[in-house]
């Protein structure tokens, strides 16, 4: 009885560590704990079941082929590094047994993507919303996100120590993004300051109390305010969506805005600084000047 207690409270122990490890996958990895501790699974059996789980989700229109992709990349990764961690660390043999097993688990395939016109604003539209917006805080996330297309994780993520000065009225912004990886990003110098002013951040840009802004907490005072404004919900991931198809409309080569996206495929990654790539003073979209150039020529 005794050892089966301890062996317990080894797993739990586990999984706290595996919990704790802050990353772009922190989100998904809550999510696969919470399956290992509602089914007292140990790690590697609980990742076969959990894929199971994840595909009969994905059947039932739960979740998305890349949202399943996702949360499978997270589980793998926890499970190697908990292995990593382990006595078996240094047995080949044992290495070679789990990559069969996360080998055997296969990724969905995810066909060509086109988002529906519905989830991308048109200028005027992204304008209103931060024009109209009455809560300060979420106007300046908005301008942030639509601005320069990062995901919302990625901005609250962001340190003071990660805006470099930059030639001219541009400020480099270094974006740590899936799997680690860093790209640069531009914004306006005088936004920045705006920004700081605002936040009052020491040690985030966007900084609440001492600590970075939540994620849904965030998402959800947008979807508020663009309800109230546009008479729909706009998520985070729209205004980057939004970003992207104005770039592309602008005649910006699809390679180079998905390198700027900080897409996760590593042939997108490595082209980031080909000749197609988006210039610093390109890559921002400023919507009043959009704006005037629509009616220009409209």
């Amino acid at each position: 009885m005794a050892e089966r207690s301890s062996s317990r409270s080894g797993q739990e122990a586990l999984l706290a560590e595996l919990e704790a490890v802050r990353d772009t996958y922190r989100q998904d990895v809550r999510q696969f704990i919470e399956f290992l501790r509602g089914g007292k699974l140990h790690i590697v059996e609980g990742f076969k079941r959990y894929a199971r789980w994840l595909d009969e989700e994905h059947e039932g229109k739960r979740y998305s082929p890349s949202t399943v992709n996702r949360k499978l990349a997270a589980a793998r990764n926890r499970v190697r590094y908990a292995f990593k961690h382990s006595a078996w660390a240094g047995s080949l043999r044992k290495k070679y047994q789990l990559e069969d097993i996360l080998r055997s688990v296969k990724l969905k395939k995810v066909g060509p993507l086109a988002v529906p016109s519905d989830k991308v604003l048109d200028i005027e539209e992204a304008r209103n919303l931060v024009w109209q917006a009455k809560d300060r805080t979420v106007r300046f996330m908005v301008t942030f996100l639509v601005r320069t297309g990062v995901r919302v994780s990625e901005m609250l993520g962001l340190k003071l120590e990660d805006v470099k000065p930059a030639k001219g009225p541009l400020v480099e912004v270094h974006v740590r993004g899936k799997g680690g990886r860093v790209r640069i990003v531009y914004t306006k110098k005088d936004f920045v300051e705006q920004v700081r002013e605002h936040f009052h951040g020491t040690t985030y840009l966007f900084e609440h109390g001492g600590r970075p802004y939540s994620r849904i907490s965030v998402t959800n005072r947008i979807k508020h305010e663009s309800l109230r404004i546009l008479g729909r919900e706009v998520t985070p991931r729209q205004l980057r969506h939004t970003w992207a198809a104005i770039q592309i409309k602008r005649g910006r080569s699809v390679k180079a805005v998905a390198a700027v996206l900080g897409h996760a495929d590593p042939g997108l990654t490595a082209r980031m600084y080909t000749e197609g790539s988006v210039k610093p003073e390109d890559s921002i979209l400023d919507l009043e000047t959009e704006t005037r150039k629509g009616k220009d020529t409209g």
